[in-house]
């Protein structure tokens, strides 16, 4: 065996154990996926996090240098659930789920990207300022074979359909159809050509 070859056992045998670790918590990792660095994950009780095959993850600047922090996956009440399909990925986001949040196959998330399906903070005259509930949000389903560029904010109640792209820094509010490009604030949609958005069989 070689140095790369006992470098790459090491680190296969490393990420084996911080995948238990995950498991442990709670979280569903499917085969061959790929988790660097230390996410921040919190799971209330009775919440789902899964992670589907093939998906990368990134917590770590040396895989991506234009993240900002880490990876942040919260689902913050009993019914919460987060899910990143096969083959999608992510660097350094930011994900807040009261409801139900999910990444369709072969889509990538930019670096420093925001979604919250909730208000993350609700006032109430009687108590104050308390945290996310189910009820102030909606769900966020975003399709497959998507490209969310870096900073961009997507709403609570937003669907993104298949092949479209977000460029960078594009706050999303309402619904993307299919193959579209978004961009700005208050988001623009234009179509994309044609031929960014066939699929070959």
């Amino acid at each position: 065996m070689n140095i790369q070859e006992a470098k790459v056992a090491v680190l296969r045998f490393l990420y084996a154990i911080k995948a238990v670790m995950y498991r442990m918590r709670g979280v569903r990792i499917g085969r061959r996926s790929f988790i660097s660095g230390f996410p921040f994950i919190k799971k209330c009780p009775g919440a789902q996090i899964i992670i589907g095959n093939d998906v990368t993850l990134h917590s770590k600047k040396k895989y991506n240098p234009l993240m900002t922090h880490r990876m942040t996956l919260a689902a913050v009440t009993p019914e919460a659930k987060i899910e990143f399909a096969d083959n999608s990925g992510a660097s350094g986001c930011t994900i807040i789920c009261a409801n139900h949040i999910s990444i369709g196959r072969y889509t990538i998330l930019g670096a420093g990207c925001t979604l919250y399906d909730c208000k993350e903070h609700e006032y109430s005259p009687v108590i104050g300022w308390f945290g996310c509930r189910k009820k102030t949000g909606a769900p966020i389903r975003i399709g497959s074979r998507c490209y969310i560029g870096m900073n961009c904010i997507i709403l609570k109640g937003v669907t993104i359909g298949d092949n479209c792209v977000i460029s960078a820094g594009t706050i999303i509010k309402e619904d993307v159809p299919a193959g579209h490009l978004a961009q700005g604030n208050p988001a623009v949609y234009t179509p994309l050509p044609e031929r960014l958005t066939r699929v070959e069989d």
